[in-house]
């Protein structure tokens, strides 16, 4: 709400300070940045959670840091007891919500940040360029957005694969719009969000069908950058409807679905029991033309780079139906702090 990315960023590098996300605040700083870590806690990158887990200061901006931000109040990533915490948020009722914190800055994130950065004028922290080692440190040990996956050429194809190839194919200030679901969580997990991008997705529990309409929106707030919308096949059968919106009223988003046959997070979660997840075959690309969209399928991953470079520039709304594997899940995404044995 504070739109308080410039300040964040200022604070960070005048201090050399790393900096994660919470889920809902991906792309509030560029993963991009020598300092991001990504983002932390239950789905969240273990780079980003061995940082703070080993930190002695952590200054939480806008967060009440809730129970999937701390994996589950795990005191091995976020313990009041060997950690001075700072929040800062608008929301008093925010403040202490899950853990007691030493420090509440109450009032906006901009202007609480405006006024960190100028009484810290003139300080440029215990060492700027070991922030930025720790976390370049972290993301080597742990490889963080470039896994062997990423160029794998398996099918049908990894979910890694395809965000590898989404990140190299949209432009810089691209707005992305995701969904609910497994796919979400592989977006959040995998996906390096560049400067200038704006990433969007529904922070409560399961909002599917979310991504078109928001893309269809952020299109409209902004006509001349990319808007694309990442789903699973049950989103998109949800709001698939959203396109004909969006070829009646020529809003040319960008819709990628992670075709893997089946409610993911439902079929993986009800193990060797599964009810009404899994659908029949479809070509939602088929689907997408005979509505008058632009619409390719996508099998091979030889196929992703020229297929997104062409929705992208298609000037239509344009519909990337990706045939992906359905054996990479959601605890493979969970974090060690709080995934099951398995």
């Amino acid at each position: 709400m504070a739109q308080a990315q410039p300040e964040l960023r200022a604070f960070a590098e005048q201090l050399g300070i790393p900096v994660a996300t919470t889920a809902s605040g991906k792309g509030v700083f560029p993963e991009t940045h020598a300092l991001a870590l990504g983002v932390f806690g239950n789905y969240g990158l273990e780079a980003a959670n061995a940082v703070i887990g080993d930190a002695d200061l952590v200054v939480a901006v806008g967060t009440k840091l809730g129970s999937t931000d701390t994996a589950n109040e795990n005191p091995a990533l976020l313990d009041p007891e060997r950690q001075t915490l700072v929040q800062i948020d608008i929301e008093p009722r925010h403040a202490s919500w899950t853990f007691p914190v030493e420090h509440v800055l109450l009032g906006d994130a901009r202007v609480v940040l405006g006024q960190l950065i100028e009484a810290c004028r003139g300080s440029h922290g215990a060492g700027a360029g070991d922030g930025r080692r720790r976390v370049s440190d972290a993301h080597r040990k742990h490889a963080s957005f470039d896994v062997p996956e990423s160029v794998s050429d398996e099918t049908p194809i990894l979910p890694q694969r395809i965000i590898k190839e989404l990140h190299w194919a949209l432009p810089d200030d691209a707005v992305v719009t995701c969904d609910a679901g497994e796919n979400r969580l592989f977006m959040l997990h995998h996906f390096q969000t560049k400067d200038g991008m704006e990433y969007l997705q529904p922070s409560a529990v399961g909002g599917m069908g979310y991504a078109i309409p928001a893309a269809l929106a952020a299109r409209l707030v902004h006509p001349q950058r990319a808007a694309v919308a990442v789903c699973g096949d049950g989103g998109f059968s949800i709001a698939m409807n959203g396109l004909m919106t969006a070829v009646e009223e020529r809003i040319p988003i960008v819709v990628v679905v992670l075709n893997n046959g089946a409610l993911g997070w439902v079929l993986h979660g009800q193990g060797e029991r599964p009810i009404a997840s899994r659908f029949a075959e479809f070509d939602h690309a088929a689907i997408a033309r005979a509505m008058g969209c632009a619409g390719v399928r996508v099998n091979r991953p030889a196929e992703l780079k020229e297929a997104l470079a062409w929705a992208v520039a298609a000037g239509r709304p344009a519909v990337v139906d990706v045939n992906t594997s359905l054996g990479y899940t959601f605890q493979d995404v969970s974090a060690q702090l709080v995934a099951p044995p398995r």
